[in-house]
Formats: structure tokens, sequence, C-alpha cells
């Protein structure tokens, strides 16, 4: 279970870290890095974001997979291998950072951009490589 914590909190803490670094320092210029990648900022804001019953389901949607995280965890169904819990915690890591975002700033800071994809944050990686991490099957 300490694993699942760690996750969860050190996602949030390099996410909410990498957005203020964009905030402070992609403002005045974005980053070129190997021609490829660039770091710039991005505020992407949806009038979405202004309802307050989308941000209370968005809160709700969030507290229900954590729940299930645990009682699947509990249970001995899912999440048994530290990886698997370090993944699922990443992934829950992630998505309260930009749930947090939401909530306080009505938005979501992004700053990496591939050019052909939309860009994304740090929270949206630790989203997806987490949840590879916890569901790729382990021996």
């Amino acid at each position: 279970m300490t694993t699942l914590l760690i996750g969860v909190i050190v996602a949030v803490l390099v996410d909410f870290t990498t957005k203020r670094f964009a905030k402070l320092v992609l403002m005045e210029r974005p980053i070129p890095i190997m021609g490829v990648i660039q770091l710039r900022h991005v505020r992407s804001r949806r009038r979405l974001y202004d309802s307050e019953s989308i941000r209370v389901l968005l809160t709700g949607v969030w507290l229900a997979a954590f729940g299930s995280t645990l009682l699947l965890h509990a249970s001995g169904a899912l999440f048994q291998r530290p990886s698997a819990l370090a993944g699922i915690g990443a992934a829950l890591g992630g998505a309260g950072g930009n749930l947090l975002e939401i909530l306080h700033r009505r938005r979501v800071t992004d700053f990496i951009d591939l050019g052909w994809w939309p860009s994304f944050n740090v929270a949206d990686a630790a989203i997806v490589i987490g949840l590879v991490i916890a569901f790729w099957p382990g021996p």
C-alpha cells in the first residue's frame, strides 16, 4: 500500500514542479529539444472546467478510481506486484495533478509539444505510462 501512495505523491509533486517550471520559464520563450520536441507553455482551458457540477463529477470519478484500486488490491484481484502498485499510483497521481489544477485554476497547463500530437504534460504521461506498467503482465 505504501508503494501506491508513494506513486501518487511522486506523480503529483513532479507534475506540480514541472507545471511551475512551464509557467515561470516557458512563458518567455519555447525551448527546443533535439529538434523534434519543444517545451512551450500552453493553457488548456475548457468551458467545461467552469461548471461546478463537472468539477464535482471529476472529483467523484477520481475518488471512485482510488477506492476501486484499494478494493482490487485488498481483494487480491489486481495490483499485487510492487511495480503494478507504483504504476497505478503514478496514474492516479497524474490524474490527481490535473484534477487539482482544474479545481484551482479551471485549466490545465500543458508544455510538451511534439508537433504532430496535442500538447501534454507530465501528469498525462504519468497516467498513460502508469497504466501500462500497472496492467503489464508480470511474472
